[in-house]
């Protein structure tokens, strides 16, 4: 657990607490422990004080004290029992002891007067609590002064006191130990709310969900509705500046294609110079027009914003449709696609950067486009290559960068690379160009699996299989004719999913040139 998560501070916070709750109850109760224990001990010894006046004997006619009878606890008959008392005649100095003293005497000040507490120094030299008095006894003959001490073991009441100590810190152990055990659940289950909260986003982070739909306790309830209130006006946002871009863009198209129309028939009229100049500029801005459509499509996301899309169907779909075109009808498709890959990208995001490389792939093509899919570790990567005229090796980290053309005399802006460049950016992923074999240009597209195929599921054979492949050796493909004859059912949708891309819409626009509608975009 990361010390700066909400959980980690309210438990750190929770033990800080009971701990420093506990040290001051354990202080508190050792301290009334203690209290009482001596308390208790000052009792017992007044009450021995008291029957040990009660047996002094009056009727001795001797300077030595004399009891009439035996206390009643047998300590204060054993020798060093830790129990002792003392009758000292103050005028003969003569003293009555208890056998447990032995041989020696206990020594106190005979000017106090009255019953007084203090400390003392035992016959083993130990520390004793003692109880000292003075007392006068008038007998028929004289008045008898004595001094009276009851003493007990200090260690006595220290072992009880540990013993209490030592018990009640285990005691307050078990308890703080159980009332942590306790605030962690309390914490854990008072936290479960933000952990499903958590999961509803990661939902929606995956696409698998567009707003946080699940109930949650009224404290959480404004947080969630303020995360959907924010994602609702992030898409609505999003819808609006494209739907502004759209209308911006068609709204812009329409007098283009009058312009085309002026142009066309200019050339009809033989000015072919003014004809030819507006015909570049209507070309022009209707390439900066689908440039800006086509990015305004883009789906930009965050970097943990989990996507899911099929790439061998995407991939199958762009070489039908390019193959029935007057250029694809005449090239040798080639593919390798064996394995069954989805990628972590938009799926109208990966048809618009398969068609736009493929497109490149067709134009520059002389006899064949080939094509692979396979895997590698956490990766997909997609290789399209042609047998073209190729490009300089000096040139190869400037393909795609917008604005750069290194062939003016072949139609086209150069601006399909760049967005395909935009769309690999987008999502975390690499473009790449290579001159596998002097001629012709490898164009290698590296896109991160999606969640599924990232783990470990799978990846057990598909791993094995990809460290035996050697990644700098050329692409072996098979005939696409073979490929998509057995695969090509569960492949081939909807062309119209295609409509949104425009390398899709080329026939169309020569269908409207062809009818002096607007002039062929040739980019």
């Amino acid at each position: 657990m990361k010390l700066g998560s909400l959980k980690v501070r309210m438990i750190v916070g929770t033990v800080v607490s009971i701990a420093f709750a506990l040290v001051l109850a354990g202080i508190a109760l050792g301290y009334m422990f203690v209290e009482s224990v001596e308390r208790g001990a000052r009792s017992d010894l007044s009450a021995t004080m008291a029957r040990l006046v009660a047996l002094v004997d009056l009727d001795v006619t001797g300077t030595m004290p004399r009891l009439s009878g035996r206390l009643p606890d047998p300590r204060y008959d054993t020798p060093q029992s830790g129990l002792y008392w003392q009758v000292r005649d103050l005028d003969s100095q003569r003293t009555l002891r208890s056998r447990s003293l032995w041989d020696r005497l206990l020594d106190t000040d005979p000017r106090l007067e009255g019953q007084r507490f203090s400390t003392m120094t035992g016959p083993a030299g130990q520390s004793l609590i003692a109880l000292s008095s003075n007392a006068n006894f008038k007998t028929n003959q004289q008045v008898k002064h004595y001094q009276i001490i009851v003493a007990q073991d200090r260690s006595i009441l220290d072992d009880s006191i540990t013993d209490f100590a030592w018990s009640m810190v285990t005691a307050l152990l078990i308890l703080g130990g159980a009332l942590v055990i306790i605030a962690v659940l309390q914490v854990h289950f008072g936290l479960l709310p933000f952990k499903r909260l958590r999961r509803d986003v990661e939902s929606i982070r995956k696409g698998a969900a567009s707003s946080v739909e699940s109930s949650y306790p009224a404290e959480v309830v404004p947080l969630v509705v303020e995360v959907n209130e924010l994602l609702a006006l992030q898409q609505n946002s999003i819808e609006f500046a494209r739907s502004r871009a759209a209308d911006l863009a068609h709204g812009l198209k329409t007098p283009l294609s009058v312009i085309g129309t002026v142009a066309h028939e200019l050339e009809r009229r033989g000015n072919h110079h003014h004809a030819t100049v507006i015909s570049d500029l209507v070309n022009e801005m209707h390439q900066r027009i689908d440039y800006q459509l086509r990015l305004s499509r883009l789906r930009h996301r965050a970097r943990l914003h989990m996507l899911r899309a099929p790439l061998n169907p995407i991939v199958a779909r762009a070489m039908l449709v390019l193959k029935k075109t007057k250029k694809g009808e005449g090239l040798a498709w080639l593919a390798d696609m064996k394995d069954e890959l989805e990628v972590d990208i938009d799926a109208n995001d990966l048809i618009e950067l398969v068609g736009v490389v493929l497109e490149n792939a067709v134009k520059w093509a002389k006899s064949t486009v080939s094509v692979q899919v396979r895997k590698d570790r956490d990766w997909a990567e997609l290789g399209i290559g042609d047998d073209g005229p190729g490009i300089d090796r000096s040139n190869l980290n400037l393909v795609g960068v917008r604005g750069q053309r290194f062939d003016e005399r072949a139609p086209g802006s150069g601006l399909g690379l760049a967005i395909a460049r935009e769309i690999i950016a987008l999502n975390n992923g690499a473009m790449s160009f290579q001159n596998p074999s002097g001629r012709g240009t490898l164009v290698i597209l590296r896109l991160p699996l999606a969640l599924a195929q990232n783990g470990a599921d799978g990846e057990g054979s598909n791993q094995v299989n990809d460290q035996h492949r050697d990644t700098s050796q050329p692409m072996a493909p098979t005939p696409f004719g073979h490929l998509h004859e057995s695969q090509g059912r569960r492949w081939v949708g909807p062309i119209v999913a295609l409509a949104s891309c425009r390398w899709a819409r080329r026939p169309l626009d020569v269908i409207l040139s062809s009818l002096s509608l607007r002039p062929v975009d040739k980019s």
